[in-house]
């Protein structure tokens, strides 16, 4: 279910980068043409994913992607002073709160559930807390 929800996760991300190619106050284009890099800024526990969706995006489209990782609280601080930023990857809704005046239209591209893993037998596991 893990794989699933990180390849779910990865798709939307992508999606994500996509829409910050499409134009709306980024750093280049013009009409239908893509910019010529995209400034992602993205929470720093998706450093992995990111950085493997952004080679795949300039090797596919010719746009270089650059990063900013960090804590979402920092790069919300950096976009409210004037940063550059096309995309912003929040690991929380609180701080993409603070931004959203700057941005274009907020969009979740992942969630996660809560999920306690026991082992098998273990007589704790049939409460009504499993699904």
């Amino acid at each position: 279910m893990l794989r699933t929800r990180t390849r779910l996760a990865a798709v939307l991300a992508a999606a994500a980068l996509g829409l910050a190619a499409c134009g709306g106050g980024g750093s280049g284009g013009s009409g239908g043409q893509s910019p010529a890099e995209i400034k992602v800024f993205a929470a720093a526990s998706l450093t992995a994913a990111f950085t493997e969706l952004g080679r795949r995006y300039t090797a596919a489209q010719g746009t270089k992607v650059t990063f900013n990782f960090a804590g979402s609280q920092a790069l919300a601080t950096q976009i409210g002073q004037g940063a550059p930023a096309d995309v912003f990857a929040s690991a929380d809704l609180d701080n993409m709160a603070k931004v959203k005046d700057l941005v274009g239209s907020p969009q979740s591209f992942a969630s996660n559930r809560l999920a306690i893993v026991v082992e098998q037998g273990n007589p704790r596991a049939s409460g009504p807390w499993t699904t």
